[in-house]
């Protein structure tokens, strides 16, 4: 179990009231999370997505997408695969790993961003046959 520090729980019950008040809005939104190298970015956010699926008072079903520049995807999901161990509240995937191509409640899907930005290799977005 990690213990997080006070400037990361802070910033992670900003980042949550801003996430609920998007999630309430009847209007689309963005909520953009910043903070230094070396911060806990990752942890911050694995908190967050924790709370969430945690304390659900409306609900919502949740599914993720985690994206990822250069290999940072893979990173990242070894991380988060043993932050949420112990409670198992989020499980975490590949694209290859999801079942029916469909990403579950409570699931994070894990990605690259090289894998959906480059039109010529794009293997998880495709446009639709007419």
């Amino acid at each position: 179990m990690i213990e997080l520090r006070n400037y990361q729980k802070h910033a992670i019950e900003s980042l949550k009231t801003k996430v609920e008040n998007v999630l309430r809005s009847p209007e689309s939104g963005v909520v953009i999370f910043q903070s230094p190298t070396g911060s806990g970015k990752t942890v911050m956010v694995s908190e967050l997505l924790k709370e969430l699926v945690k304390n659900r008072k409306d609900n919502k079903k949740f599914s993720f997408i985690w994206v990822s520049v250069r290999m940072l995807h893979e990173q990242s999901k070894e991380k988060l695969e043993k932050y949420y161990e112990d409670d198992r509240l989020l499980q975490c995937s590949y694209f290859e790993d999801l079942e029916d191509r469909k990403i579950g409640e409570n699931e994070i899907l894990f990605i690259n961003w090289h894998s959906i930005n480059k039109k010529d290799i794009n293997i998880y977005i495709r446009e639709r046959a007419r």
